[in-house]
């Protein structure tokens, strides 16, 4: 998603609760679908959220959502490297998506194509220091059961640099996907599943 300009003093909680929805009000533009989404996200020992999304609204619950549009896991350690990340140097979140396309994740329009896919996919993001940040997405038949982490059906590695070159715009997210920069392992289909979806979001390249 976009870069975060969060107040100092936020936690992961009050990330999930105020400085997101905030952010999807601001930044979701109208004409998107009206069906109400579910995004199901669990911390692992942390807490639970789930995101529930119409429009260019956002209301953010406790608890787990039984059978979500899609469902996030990550640790609280991945977490809270993510939060002190957005906090300072901002090396995981671009600092600028100016011109880019690039909307948030949590657009219904986005949701909703994404949704199609079907499945479990780790993105693991390999920092400059070679540290790797991780988060497992569910889709489909994997949403009909509670979140389940184990055994992903596919494994994404995407360098930090490579990630930026597709949120700033500069590459399109199924050339990165096919480039010699990514490891995929599992299944390939669903990861290009996936970079299909939001490729539409990212502007033409001549």
């Amino acid at each position: 998603m976009l870069p975060l300009d969060l107040p100092p003093d936020t936690t992961l909680e009050s990330l999930v609760t105020d400085a997101i929805p905030a952010l999807h009000a601001r930044l979701v533009g109208a004409g998107g679908p009206a069906d109400g989404f579910t995004v199901a996200l669990r911390v692992d020992g942390r807490a639970s959220w789930t995101m529930r999304i119409r429009g260019r609204e956002m209301r953010v619950d406790e608890g787990e959502e039984p059978r979500p549009t899609i469902w996030m896991y990550t640790t609280e350690e991945m977490a809270e490297r993510f939060l002190e990340d957005a906090l300072g140097s901002k090396r995981l979140v671009p600092k600028a998506a100016a011109g880019s396309g690039v909307v948030m994740l949590s657009d219904p329009r986005i949701v909703q194509r994404v949704a199609m896919a079907n499945g479990k996919i780790e993105l693991v993001v390999i920092e400059e220091d070679g540290r790797r940040l991780s988060a497992i997405f569910g889709f489909g038949s994997a949403t009909r059961r509670p979140i389940d982490p184990d055994k992903p059906d596919t494994v994404v590695e995407v360098p930090l640099a490579a990630l930026h070159s597709v949120v700033s715009g500069g590459r399109a997210p199924e050339d990165v996907l096919s480039s010699g920069d990514v490891t995929v392992r599992g299944s390939r289909l669903l990861a290009m599943q996936l970079a299909f979806a939001v490729a539409p979001f990212y502007p033409k390249r001549t």
